[in-house]
């Protein structure tokens, strides 16, 4: 299943976070891939000689990415999904330009228009950043 992004999320360039949707299973799992590009304008001040992606980047690219996870589900009869917590994210290790990240976020607990998310972003394999996430229908 071929999943449109820009269908089921509301995003677009400069902040869509989303190149690629690797799979999905609607409303339970998704992986989802971004290329970071050096050429990206924050690099320039994140930091002077020693670039690295801002961390909340990677916080938007797992909403993302549970965005389109629950997107896909169609169960919220078109009612957009925005983000309500972060919960215990941790940063293990920098992210650098010109990498490609993989963000896999999977349904923990959903009720009554609110979903608990788990996040696990990974770059090359090994794990960069992980938590949860608290998404809420408006």
């Amino acid at each position: 299943m071929e999943t449109k992004i820009e269908s089921i999320l509301p995003h677009r360039p400069p902040f869509l976070w989303i190149d690629h949707v690797q799979s999905v299973e609607p409303g339970l799992r998704c992986v989802a891939i971004k290329h970071i590009d050096a050429r990206e304008p924050f690099f320039a001040g994140h930091f002077p000689g020693d670039p690295i992606l801002p961390g909340i980047f990677l916080v938007e690219a797992a909403a993302q990415t549970a965005g389109i996870m629950m997107g896909a589900a169609q169960t919220t009869s078109g009612l957009v999904k925005r983000l309500a917590a972060v919960n215990d994210f941790k940063f293990k290790k920098a992210v650098y330009p010109d990498t490609t990240i993989e963000i896999e976020t999977t349904l923990l607990i959903e009720r009554e228009g609110m979903a608990v998310v788990s996040a696990v972003i990974t770059v090359a394999g090994e794990v960069v950043a992980r938590g949860q996430l608290t998404v809420v229908s408006r």
